[in-house]
């Protein structure tokens, strides 16, 4: 026989809001920054785990709560942008991004300026997604895996990322493909096929370089951005 307890415990589990309903049951509440980050930081990880239509739906009901307070909508905006754009976050995810840019861009409360870098971001983060078509600008593919670095021209560290990976055994089967952006001196490190293309910096954010992806021979993303140092 199944005890009050346990029957109370299923039932609860069965009703679980999902999380399309998630800014429903909780406050947007700002007075303690650290507990509303945590907050957002589980919204985060169960929008990128739920389906995408509940995520793009719990991101339109975040916002549509957060239009009630200005200051609570740029706090948040900082947040997603951590969450769903950095490199490093583990909820990475283009369309929850590109969704929650969308609304900043209709919302009316950030200016056209402040929207900007977002609505870039936003269009950064399509390219080069795991398992899509690589774009690589200028560059003919050649049937081999490819690993692909990315580099800002004036940026020291980016010139080592070209060292350290060329030395590194697990791509020592791959065409070596390097892509500047911005001004500076061309590299030198032997190992590599350069490029500098103009248009560089419509497909890549130069802000995060160096950052490294790697091409199947079928033209696919293998292994999508990671930070190269």
């Amino acid at each position: 026989m199944v005890s009050i307890f346990l029957f109370l415990t299923l039932l609860a589990g069965c009703r679980e809001a999902g999380v399309q309903d998630f800014w429903r049951t909780h406050s947007i509440d700002y007075s303690d920054v650290d507990a509303a980050q945590d907050q957002f930081a589980i919204f985060a990880e169960k929008a990128v785990a739920a389906p995408e239509a509940d995520a793009l739906a719990a991101i339109d009901v975040l916002f549509d709560r957060l239009k009630e307070d200005d200051v609570a909508y740029y706090l948040y905006t900082d947040w997603i942008d951590d969450a769903f754009y950095h490199l490093l976050s583990p909820c990475r995810n283009a369309a929850v991004f590109a969704k929650a840019v969308e609304r900043m861009a209709v919302d009316g409360i950030l200016s056209e300026g402040e929207c900007a870098p977002y609505l870039q971001k936003a269009g950064w983060i399509q390219f080069n997604q795991e398992g899509a078509p690589a774009t690589l600008p200028v560059v003919v593919p050649q049937g081999m895996r490819t690993l692909v670095l990315v580099l800002d021209l004036g940026c020291p560290s980016c010139r080592e990322a070209l060292t350290v990976l060329a030395g590194k055994p697990e791509w020592a089967d791959c065409r070596h493909v390097a892509i500047g952006c911005g001004p500076g001196a061309r590299p030198d490190v032997p190992g590599w096929e350069y490029y500098f293309p103009d248009n560089a910096t419509d497909i890549f954010d130069p802000h995060l370089t160096p950052v490294y992806f790697v091409v199947s021979p079928d033209g696919k993303v293998e292994i999508p951005y990671a930070l190269a140092l």
